[in-house]
């Protein structure tokens, strides 16, 4: 019966791991940084940090500081536009501009009092705006290329 009790003790004295004695030390240095702690503090915690062997020895070290902020999910990602994307939005910009100037026109021409150009003005704007997001974030839409160009 006392093998299995020392089988027991030794299963939850699990070993840190590098990576979670320098979590445990950033926080440190940065409650430190935000003048938590005084320089004679965080030499003291710091070497305990990094001279600690068992997991347990670590929470002690930052259980009177305050828990780091959750860091938010991030937005999705922008990527850079190749010289692809940029031609199809650049063209597509040229087609917004040449209706913009063809409704104004017309509206001009027909003397109209009522600016009627504004509801087509109002579409081909909202369609470049969602093109170029959609060219900057990705869609998850397949996307046609040329040969050549990456995915």
């Amino acid at each position: 019966m006392t093998e299995n009790t020392e089988n027991t003790d030794t299963r939850t004295e699990i070993r840190a791991s590098d990576a979670e004695r320098e979590q445990t030390a950033d926080l440190i240095r940065q409650a430190a940084a935000e003048g938590r702690l005084t320089m004679a503090e965080l030499e003291e915690r710091l070497t305990t940090t990094y001279g600690a062997r068992l997991r347990h020895e670590l929470p002690p070290l930052v259980a009177d500081l305050p828990a780091p902020p959750r860091s938010t999910p991030a937005g999705p990602e922008s990527r850079r536009l190749s010289s692809w994307d940029r031609a199809a939005l650049g063209l597509h910009a040229a087609l917004v501009a040449a209706l913009v100037v063809a409704v104004l026109a017309r509206w001009v021409a027909g003397g109209a009092v009522f600016f009627w150009p504004v509801f087509p003005i109002f579409w081909a704007v909202l369609s470049l705006v969602v093109h170029a997001r959609l060219r900057r974030f990705g869609s998850g839409y397949p996307r046609w290329t040329r040969a050549g160009e990456p995915g």
